[in-house]
């Protein structure tokens, strides 16, 4: 299932010129790019502007992009809970300052889809940066959902589990449950086009974890201790 080829006109930013040129040579005609730094706090206008020079409204904006930084107590970093955080969250709401105008144009009952992640369900190991940045996410995204209602602007949120990328690659960790992008991207496509508030997969990892949080605090801590691993 893709976006491409469905009489959609798209809109693709990244910092990645050379991948959005690649996706591009597939229907050059509607697919537009408009290269970026999302965690450059400078973006937000400049994305506004390339948006409304290409078209006049937004239906939908898919807000994907995320960066994934572990923690290690032992030499703890600040630095890349701030790295993490300008991404997956201050990112984020750059690209809704930028784009909200054009959805507020829109006459085909617009939609904002935030990606964030099944790690927004519980405190997980290492996850202090990520964790956190993407239950922010999930906060913040349906806070804006209340607010947007009365604009007929619908708002997403996203809890996929562990999907083959290049980000995933480089965990050093077993990963349940772990799906291929297209198997990923089609259950996303899915939940998008029936409007679903969450859209959560896979399930087995989801109520693993929604067990995890509903458990007694206690029980939830020893849990998770028994995923801390030991330092070599």
């Amino acid at each position: 299932m893709s976006l491409i080829g469905k009489d959609n006109r798209l809109i693709l930013t990244a910092r990645n010129e050379s991948a959005l040129e690649e996706i591009r040579e597939s229907d050059p005609e509607r697919i537009h790019l408009v290269p970026g730094d999302i965690s450059d706090p400078g973006c937000v206008e400049r994305l506004r502007n390339k948006l409304e020079a290409i078209a006049t409204c937004i239906d939908t904006v898919i807000l994907n992009a995320g960066t994934c930084e572990y923690l290690d107590v032992d030499n703890f970093d600040s630095s890349l809970v701030e790295r993490v955080i300008q991404v997956n969250l201050l990112g984020l709401s750059r690209c809704v300052e930028a784009c909200l105008p054009l959805l507020k144009r829109s006459q085909n009952h617009p939609h904002i889809v935030g990606i964030s992640s099944a790690a927004a369900i519980s405190g997980l190991p290492r996850a202090e940066a990520y964790g956190a940045s993407k239950a922010a996410v999930v906060s913040f995204l349906e806070s804006l959902g209340l607010d947007l209602n009365r604009h007929g602007i619908d708002v997403s949120v996203v809890y996929p589990g562990f999907v083959e990328t290049p980000l995933t690659d480089l965990n050093d960790f077993p990963m349940p449950f772990i799906m291929d992008v297209n198997t990923a991207s089609a259950l996303i496509l899915e939940g998008i086009e029936k409007r679903k508030l969450k859209v959560q997969f896979p399930r087995r990892l989801i109520w693993l974890l929604k067990l995890m949080a509903a458990m007694p605090e206690r029980l939830r801590f020893k849990t998770g201790l028994g995923m801390v691993r030991n330092p070599t």
